[in-house]
């Protein structure tokens, strides 16, 4: 209690004073009838001794809190709300729209350490409120964990997790909270002993059990089913490999897991997050991926490469292969639904049972309406969520079906989200399309992740950047991040790290500018060439074996196909998928439900340009030519043309590579198209081309789309 900002005068503190003033600022417009307050306070005395009890502690009160303090009504006393500051009532204008707010209220038990032992019927109601107070003490400190959850702050989440148990010892809510916050931060035997703490307390004081619903989470955060986020999980990764604090992004990972949390909820949703490379995209879908998961809903991923988007459908057949296809509830879907997509979809032709079988070119409205029908079906079972990262990759065909599905799926809890890159003019037309569906006849909304600014970078510096604690360094260093990386989140971490490991350079860093210089002079390192570096390392540290399989998969395209991989290595598929397993691990790799896949282009210039030497990369890549000649499908063809290209230019090469093109483009396929065109003019080097009009004009049919996701189909859908 506090007077003026003060501590008060002694008298106020005494016991029945203090209980009369808390009892009346908590009353009904904070007024009570004396004989009320009789019976309340002093029950032990006769009624004259009570009233004069009562009379001296009011004319006491009123000497140090000011005559007008206390009012006498007739037969009532209010105590005034002038200057009044009430906690307990702050806090319960608080709990429902302020969470936070209220959990910072709550610094200990309602009246903690008052008894009146004379006053039975004030001990019950202050037993009474102390109750109400814990408990919606408890709520709100899981209300507000969850919000800091949501925000990318699992550790404020456990904090207020533990808080509410502490109040609330059997309540169900506040473990939950703690096992998903320790879970998310990686920690599965913490989030199981949290788990199995409260089973036995429950069993010990209560003689019960935990429901259902808890100990499925248990049983999900044990199997690890959950985590589906790239690459491998927090749990199997070294302390020094865990990802970068999360700075400058907690409004847009409320924002992403709001959405998400609303159309597992109520209806269906789509999220789109947008950005450019570096930005945490993959990060937030893996993260809301990750949670989704967890609580227990369904999830479907793909991860399209470059050369997908040339192949019609290829989404949706990484989607069904990421999980939808084994989702439980798809064997209660329609069969002709399941028919219709079994024709474009292998994995669902054992559930289709016969019919809707899809008559000439497929229609991505037709095909909509089926996945509409199945999606529906799997959402009766559990909520489900769709995600396709890269999809500026993803073939439009695809891209138009999940919006006619969407369109269909009124009330069922069912979200898709899509990670692409910003700039609407690198995306395929069916991804704008779509985009700007969003929010008008889609529910949903679009967050878009930018550079940091000044105060997110320095608090990263603060993170990342032990070895710079004087604030005047971590301002120089700060204000360096943000002229050598402009914000973008990857840069500036990786740099960061860089300085870490390469601590001669700290110093130069730290003293920047130079005497004579500006700030813009240059660091000392580059920031591309720290990524490089950080990659070689990383490479350097494998094992004989595991580098032999990098090698090859640096020159056998982005997809890595272990049959591929074993004919270039000369070693068992089993092997190869095994050290394809601990690529995955150490991050060099990622599997997408489907395939192992470089996590970036980047990546595999590095490990072919700087871990290969011109002797080992022409070998692999002629035993790459060798192989690939003995497939037929197009992509094979299209990279047996470009790895042609840079071995063995000649007019031979050039005119697999000039075939290769044609048939791209018979198949709709531009993007393959030019790639397999800029093969065959690298083919000829300087010699002019045999047939420069047939050239010519496979280039303009190649361009005819109009840029990126200009692939056609007869159908008008679109690749």
């Amino acid at each position: 209690m506090k007077l003026g900002g003060q501590p008060p005068p002694a008298n106020v503190l005494w016991r029945k004073h203090l209980a009369l003033l808390v009892y009346l600022a908590l009353s009904p417009e904070r007024t009570r009838a004396r004989d009320h307050l009789l019976g309340l306070l002093w029950p032990e005395k006769p009624q004259q001794q009570a009233r004069h009890s009562l009379n001296e502690a009011v004319r006491r009160l009123r000497t140090s809190l000011g005559p007008e303090r206390l009012m006498s009504r007739g037969e009532t006393l209010t105590l005034s709300d002038v200057a009044l500051t009430v906690d307990a009532l702050a806090f319960q204008a608080s709990v429902a729209a302020r969470p936070g707010e209220a959990a910072a209220l709550l610094r200990g038990d309602f009246l903690e350490g008052l008894h009146l032992d004379d006053a039975p019927a004030f001990e019950e109601w202050a037993a009474r409120e102390a109750g109400g107070f814990r408990a919606r003490g408890a709520a709100v400190l899981v209300a507000a964990g969850d919000d800091a959850l949501a925000g990318g702050e699992p550790g404020e989440a456990e904090e207020c997790a533990r808080r509410a148990l502490a109040l609330d010892v059997h309540g169900e809510p506040g473990v939950r909270l703690l096992m998903r916050a320790r879970a998310v931060r990686g920690d599965v035997s913490g989030a199981l002993a949290a788990f199995h703490d409260f089973t036995a307390r429950l069993a010990a004081d209560l003689d019960e059990q935990p429901s259902s619903e808890l100990a499925a989470l248990a049983d999900r955060v044990r199997s690890r089913r959950w985590r589906r986020g790239v690459g491998v999980s927090l749990a199997a990764r070294p302390e020094e490999e865990m990802p970068s604090p999360l700075v400058g992004r907690e409004t847009e990972h409320r924002e992403a897991f709001g959405i998400v949390a609303e159309g597992l909820r109520t209806g269906p949703r789509v999220l789109v997050i947008t950005g450019d490379p570096g930005t945490g995209r993959s990060r937030l879908l893996a993260e809301c991926l990750d949670r989704v998961a967890l609580e227990g809903s369904g999830v479907a991923l793909a991860t399209p490469l470059e050369s997908d988007s040339d192949a019609p459908w290829s989404t949706l057949r990484s989607l069904a292969r990421g999980g939808l296809a084994d989702a439980p509830g798809v064997i209660a879907a329609d069969p002709e639904a399941l028919g219709l997509l079994a024709a474009l979809v292998p994995e669902w032709g054992a559930r289709a049972r016969g019919g809707g079988a899809l008559r000439g070119q497929p229609d991505h409205a037709e095909v909509g309406g089926a996945l509409a029908r199945v999606l529906r079906a799997v959402a009766d079972e559990r909520p489900f969520a769709l995600a396709v990262d890269d999809a500026h990759w993803a073939d439009g065909a695809s891209l138009a079906a999940l919006g006619a599905a969407l369109g269909e799926l009124a009330g069922t809890p069912v979200v898709l989200l899509l990670c692409t890159l910003h700039e609407v003019e690198r995306l395929p037309r069916e991804l704008v399309r779509l985009r700007g569906e969003v929010g008008r006849r889609l529910p949903g909304a679009t967050v878009r992740l930018g550079p940091l600014g000044d105060v997110e970078l320095r608090r990263l510096v603060e993170a990342l950047a032990p070895w710079a604690p004087e604030p005047e360094k971590q301002d120089r260093l700060a204000r360096r991040l943000a002229l050598e990386t402009g914000g973008n989140p990857f840069l500036a971490v990786t740099l960061l790290r860089g300085l870490e490991e390469a601590s001669t350079l700290r110093g130069d860093v730290l003293h920047w500018p130079p005497r004579g210089g500006t700030t813009e002079s240059p660091l000392p390192i580059s920031v591309p060439n720290l990524v490089r570096m950080a990659i070689v390392a990383r490479v350097s540290t494998l094992g004989e074996a595991d580098r032999q399989v990098i090698r090859a998969a640096s020159v056998a395209g982005l997809a890595l196909e272990p049959e591929l991989l074993a004919a270039l290595v000369e070693r068992p598929v089993a092997a190869i998928e095994e050290s394809l397993t601990r690529l995955e691990r150490d991050r060099l790799v990622e599997f997408d439900g489907r395939r192992f896949v470089f996590p970036a282009r980047l990546v595999a210039e590095v490990v072919q340009s700087e871990c290969l030497t011109p002797g080992q990369r022409e070998l692999l890549r002629k035993r790459a030519a060798v192989e690939l000649a003995r497939r037929s499908d197009l992509e094979s063809r299209v990279l047996r043309a470009e790895i042609l290209a840079q071995v063995a230019p000649s007019r031979g090469a050039y005119e697999d590579a000039v075939a290769a093109a044609q048939d791209a483009l018979t198949a709709g396929a531009e993007r393959s198209a030019r790639r397999s065109l800029a093969a065959a003019q690298r083919a000829l080097g300087d010699t002019p081309s045999p047939d420069p009009a047939t050239l010519e004009d496979l280039r303009r049919r190649s361009r005819g789309g109009g840029g990126r996701g200009g692939d056609k189909q007869s159908d008008g859908a679109g690749d």
